[in-house]
């Protein structure tokens, strides 16, 4: 029957001076396979099997431990790109770790590079685009004959009833306030009636040549009722009241 020398896989030396079983993988020097009893093929004879190929060796540090210093450590890596690019940079190329993953650390910082110089504006522009609180379908003459007088005290009082009308009203401008939300239309005024007693807010989204007005100009707006916002002093003090977005302003005679 042949005497049996085990089995052996791909990864192992050949044995070229015997015969080698197609399905056991085990090598033995009689004509038939000891474990499957199946007749040893001819290609598959002592001297007529093609040579094994050596197996292609391991990276060099597979299977060993590598201790990194303190500074070569990931978490100390990003800090220094963080606050300290140039050092972070040093500390990368001079670090141990595994190309593939220094390439992927440079491709993030790139990315976030990017992102922060160019990416916030062109976010906050294309908000912008949907940022249209005022109706800008129609004509300055349309808009204006849409717009049906209001007195400052009864926007005042029922605003809620306003809400998305077109309305025009003559008023003092008070103060001039500048928001912190990231949009074009960010500058409002605090106004007032004639007689100073009751004051509500316009947003200016003005959609001629914006103009900027100063305490005791007496103007003519031409907007649409929204709901009530907040903004802020210079001290920042807050200032709540009824608002209009305001599409059209003109300084009265």
């Amino acid at each position: 029957m042949g005497r049996m020398l085990g089995a052996h896989d791909s990864s192992e030396l050949d044995r070229p001076d015997l015969n080698k079983c197609p399905d056991c993988r085990c090598f033995f020097d009689g004509d038939n396979c000891p474990l499957c009893g199946k007749e040893c093929p001819e290609e598959m004879r002592a001297g007529n099997r093609a040579k094994v190929k050596p197996q292609r060796r391991r990276s060099g540090d597979s299977g060993r431990v590598i201790f990194v210093s303190w500074y070569h450590s990931w978490w100390c890596i990003i800090l220094a790109l963080i606050f300290a690019p140039i050092i972070g940079i040093i500390l990368l190329v001079t670090s141990p770790h595994k190309k593939s993953q220094k390439l992927a650390v440079v491709a993030i910082g790139v990315a976030w590079l990017l992102l922060s110089t160019f990416g916030f504006s062109l976010l906050s522009g294309i908000f912008d685009l949907f940022d249209k609180p005022v109706n800008t379908s129609l004509s300055r003459e349309e808009y204006i004959a849409e717009c049906d007088s209001v007195s400052v005290e009864d926007y005042y009082r029922h605003s809620e009833r306003y809400e998305g009308d077109f309305l025009t009203a003559s008023l003092i401008v008070k103060e001039k306030f500048t928001d912190w939300e990231q949009s074009k239309y960010n500058t409002y005024y605090l106004c007032s009636d004639t007689e100073g007693k009751y004051q509500i807010l316009i947003r200016d989204c003005s959609q001629d040549e914006v103009s900027n007005y100063i305490a005791g100009d007496i103007i003519i707006i031409y907007g649409e009722g929204t709901d009530e916002k907040t903004v802020y002093d210079t001290e920042y003090a807050p200032i709540s009241a009824p608002c209009i977005n305001v599409a059209y302003i003109v300084i009265a005679d």
